[in-house]
C-alpha cells in the first residue's frame, strides 16, 4: 500500500488543492460568483437557486463542497420562526487561490514554439472575456 497524500505533501499544498477542486466544477464556480457578487444582501439557497438550474439536493451538496473547502462560510439565521442558512465568501481562501496564481504566473517562462502557440489558440477565447460572469449565464 502506498503513502497517503498527508505523508507525502505538506499541509499548504493539500490545502490549496482541495481550494482549486472545490471552485472546478462550473456550479461552484457560479455559486461563489454569486454570492460574490451579492455584497449588500444575504444570499440563500433559494438565491442560489434562481440563477442555477439544478435540483436542490444538487446544489447543497455543491455548496457543502464549497464550505467544507473553506471558501464559503455560514451561518445560521433564525427570523420569525424561520431558520435559513446565509452564504458569504471567505476573502482569505481567494487571497491563497490568488497568491497561487501569481506565484505561478510570476515564475512561468514558456519557450515560443509550435506546442506554445497550439496551446494559446486554444485558450484564446479565455483572453477575450471580460465579464466572467457573461460564461456561466445558463
Amino acid at each position: 500500500m502506498g503513502a497517503t497524500k498527508f505523508e507525502i505533501y505538506t499541509e499548504e499544498l493539500i490545502r490549496l488543492s482541495e481550494l482549486a477542486k472545490a471552485i472546478s466544477h462550473p456550479a461552484r464556480l457560479k455559486a461563489v460568483l454569486i454570492i460574490a457578487n451579492e455584497t449588500d444582501e444575504d444570499v440563500t439557497l433559494k438565491d442560489i437557486m434562481e440563477e442555477i438550474d439544478l435540483a436542490q439536493s444538487t446544489l447543497s451538496q455543491h455548496l457543502k463542497v464549497l464550505r467544507d473547502a473553506g471558501l464559503v462560510m455560514t451561518k445560521l439565521i433564525v427570523e420569525n420562526n424561520t431558520s435559513k442558512q446565509i452564504y458569504r465568501i471567505n476573502k482569505l481562501a481567494l487571497e491563497q487561490i490568488n497568491k497561487l496564481l501569481n506565484h505561478l504566473s510570476d515564475r512561468i517562462d514558456l519557450k515560443q514554439d509550435d506546442r506554445f502557440n497550439a496551446v494559446k489558440s486554444f485558450y484564446s477565447r479565455l483572453y477575450e472575456i471580460t465579464n466572467w460572469n457573461q460564461c456561466f449565464n445558463s
